[in-house]
C-alpha cells in the first residue's frame, strides 16, 4: 500500500480551517466550528512557544480545554502527555519522572493567562503548514492490566495515516456525529474520537467520561445531539443494556441508521447478540493496539459474527508457532520512553502478544499469550471458556484465569450470576466439559460481586489474582 503523503494530510488539514460546526460539549451546549478550535489552539500554542516549552504534560479531566490542547500542540509541534487525573499521585509521578523538565498543566486556571489576540485566518493558515508530521507528537501510557505503564510515542503522521485509513474504510464522513465518552488521555479517546473524527470532516459531542452515573443520561444526550457514530467498549455497552431496559432509544436508530464501532476489549457474542436484539443495529467489533493503532474492523456488510474482521489495507501480520500476532503497519509507533523497544520486535514485525488465526480472510483472536493456561500439558485459551460460561445465561460476567496449588496449575473463574442465590456452578462445569472437554473444567469458582476492569474497560486480572493469593495465603 503507498503510503498517504505529508502533503496531501496537510492540504486536508488546511481545508478544515472552516465555518462548519465541528465540537460541542454537553457541559454548555455550545457548538464551535472548525476555525473556532484552530483559532483557540493558535492562541494557545503561541502561549506555548512563548515559555518555550517543548513537552507538556496535560492532566485533566475530559473536556474542552484538554480538546483544544491536542490542537495547540499540533500547531506548535510541541510534545504532548496526556496524563489521565483519576491516576494516584504516585503513578502521574511515575510518569512525569520520564520526561526531565515537562511542562504541567493540572487545572484549567491556565487558560486565564492566555491573552484573546485578534486572529488572522491567514496566520493559522501558514501555522497549519509548517506542523512536522514526522517528529514525535504525543506519549501516551498503556493501562495494561499487569506491569508499570509503558510510554508509548507517536507521530502526528502515524496518527492521521491510520485515522484515514479506519474512516474511509469503515464509513466515518461529514454526515458524522460521533459521540467521545472515552477517558480522552488514552489512545481510544484521542484517536478514535478526537483525531479520526477531525480528519474525516465529522462532529464530535462530548458527552460526560462514562461511568455508570453519566450512563443514567446517556441515551437523552444522543438524542438532544442527533448523535449517529459511536466508539463504546463491552463495558460500556452491558451498563447501558441495563439502563434502558425496555430499548427506547430503539425508535431512534431506526431512523439514524447509527454506526456502532467496538473496541478496547473483547466482544463476547452474547452481548453482541443482546445489544444487536434489542436495538436492531449492527456492532463493529475492531482490533488495535496503542503501539500499531488500528489493524482491523468488522464492516456493516459482514457476516463472520465472531471476527475482528479484515485487515486494514498496509497490515501485514505472521502468526508464530504459539498462534501469536506479529505484525507490520506503515504507521509504527515510534517506541517506548520507558522501555527497550527492541524487545518486542522479531522480523520487522511487533509481537503484540495477541494470539490469533485468519478464517477467510477474517482475524480471529485467541486469548492474550500470558493469559494462556497449561494444564496437563494442554494449551487452554481462558478467552474459550469464558465465552463458553457465558452461553449458559446463568452469569453476567466472568474472568478465567489460573492458579498454583501443588506446583499443578489449575483453572479460576470468578464469575458474577444472573441470580445471586442461585447453586450453578455443577451445572457451569457441566456444560464446559460437555463443549470444551473434560481438560478445561474449571477446578475453582470464586462468586463475586463485579469484576474489575482497568481504564479502558478490560477485565483486570492481576488485581483478581492477588486478591486469591492473599485468600490462598489466609
Amino acid at each position: 500500500m503507498e503510503v498517504i503523503k505529508s502533503e496531501i494530510i496537510i492540504n486536508k488539514i488546511r481545508g478544515l480551517y472552516s465555518k462548519e460546526k465541528f465540537v460541542v460539549s454537553t457541559q454548555d451546549g455550545i457548538w464551535y466550528t472548525y476555525e473556532d478550535i484552530m483559532n483557540r489552539a493558535f492562541q494557545i500554542a503561541t502561549f506555548l512557544e512563548k515559555k518555550r516549552i517543548h513537552e507538556v504534560a496535560v492532566i485533566l479531566e475530559n473536556g474542552m480545554a484538554l480538546f483544544e490542547f491536542y490542537f495547540a500542540c499540533m500547531l506548535s509541534n510541541i510534545m504532548i502527555v496526556p496524563v489521565d487525573p483519576q491516576k494516584s499521585k504516585m503513578e502521574i509521578e511515575d510518569i512525569l519522572s520520564n520526561h526531565e523538565g515537562i511542562y504541567a498543566i493540572n487545572n484549567e486556571d491556565f487558560l486565564k493567562k492566555i491573552s484573546r489576540m485578534e486572529i488572522k485566518g491567514k496566520e493559522v493558515v501558514e501555522r497549519i503548514g509548517r506542523i512536522d508530521l514526522d517528529k514525535v507528537f504525543m506519549t501516551t501510557y498503556t493501562s495494561g492490566s499487569t506491569g508499570r505503564a509503558k510510554g508509548v510515542r507517536h507521530s502526528l503522521g502515524n496518527l492521521f495515516r491510520s485515522a484515514i485509513i479506519f474512516g474511509e474504510t469503515v464509513g466515518f464522513s461529514k454526515r458524522s456525529v460521533v459521540c467521545h465518552t472515552m477517558p480522552m488521555t488514552y489512545m481510544a479517546g484521542i484517536l478514535n474520537t478526537i483525531i479520526m473524527p477531525f480528519i474525516m470532516e465529522s462532529r464530535i459531542v462530548i458527552f460526560p467520561r462514562f461511568d455508570v452515573m453519566s450512563a443514567i443520561s446517556f441515551w437523552k444526550n444522543v438524542e438532544k445531539y442527533q448523535v449517529n457514530t459511536f466508539w463504546l467498549s463491552p463495558t460500556m455497552l452491558n451498563v447501558l443494556l441495563t439502563i434502558d431496559r425496555r430499548g427506547e432509544i430503539k425508535k431512534y436508530f431506526e431512523e439514524k441508521k447509527p454506526l456502532f464501532c467496538i473496541g478496547t476489549a473483547p466482544l463476547f457474542p452474547k452481548l453482541k447478540r443482546q445489544f444487536e436484539e434489542r436495538y436492531s443495529v449492527k456492532l463493529l467489533p475492531s482490533y488495535g493496539l496503542s503501539e500499531t493503532l488500528f489493524l482491523s474492523s468488522q464492516l456493516i456488510t459482514d457476516t463472520d459474527e465472531e471476527s475482528v474482521g479484515t485487515l486494514f489495507p498496509g497490515v501485514d501480520i505472521v502468526f508464530g508457532e504459539d498462534s501469536e500476532i506479529k505484525v507490520f503497519v506503515p504507521w509504527m509507533y515510534l517506541g517506548y520512553n520507558n522501555e527497550t523497544t527492541d524487545a518486542y520486535f522479531e522480523g520487522g514485525r511487533y509481537c503484540t502478544g495477541d494470539l490469533g488465526y485468519l478464517d477467510n480472510g477474517k482475524l480471529h483472536i485467541n486469548g492474550r499469550k500470558k493469559d494462556l493456561i497449561i494444564k496437563g500439558g494442554m494449551n487452554i485459551s481462558p478467552k474459550q471458556i469464558e465465552e463458553t460460561l457465558l452461553e449458559t445465561g446463568l452469569i453476567r460476567e466472568c474472568a478465567v484465569s489460573s492458579y498454583l496449588e501443588k506446583n499443578e496449575e489449575k483453572i479460576v473463574c470468578w464469575y458474577v450470576p444472573v441470580e445471586e442465590k442461585a447453586e450453578i456452578e455443577h451445572v457451569l462445569n457441566d456444560f464446559v466439559i460437555e463443549r470444551l472437554g473434560r481438560t478445561c473444567m474449571v477446578d475453582k469458582y470464586i462468586f463475586i460481586d463485579r469484576i474489575p476492569k482497568n481504564l479502558n474497560g478490560k477485565t483486570d486480572k492481576a488485581e483478581l489474582r492477588r486478591q486469591l493469593e492473599n485468600d490462598i495465603k489466609i
